[in-house]
């Protein structure tokens, strides 16, 4: 197994790791160090192909499940943020009228 392969295999597994950890400044620094590893799988003349495409495959479910986790958090704070914006303007009635 070329070497770039099995490096991007391994942070493949560390990314999911943080995924499933919720630590996402981990996974910001792992999505870095993938990018790098996969530039460095795909310029390596002996590669397997196939190998590297099955390990790209594989980084794609990962990607669309860490999408799908943000995307929920987001729809969680934008409704955390509505929810403050109401209190707070019905802090300022109740302020208004006492």
């Amino acid at each position: 197994m070329a070497q770039a392969v099995k490096q991007l295999q391994q942070t493949h597994e560390a990314l999911i790791a943080a995924v499933r950890a919720g630590d996402w400044e981990q996974v910001g620094e792992l999505d870095k160090l993938c990018r790098q590893q996969v530039a460095q799988a795909m310029e390596q003349p002996e590669r397997d192909d196939q190998m590297v495409v099955d390990t790209l495959d594989g980084l794609l479910a990962t990607y669309r499940e860490v999408i799908g986790l943000c995307q929920a958090v987001q729809g969680k704070l934008a409704e955390e943020l509505q929810g403050m914006q109401r209190g707070k303007a019905g802090a300022k009635v109740y302020q208004m009228f006492s």
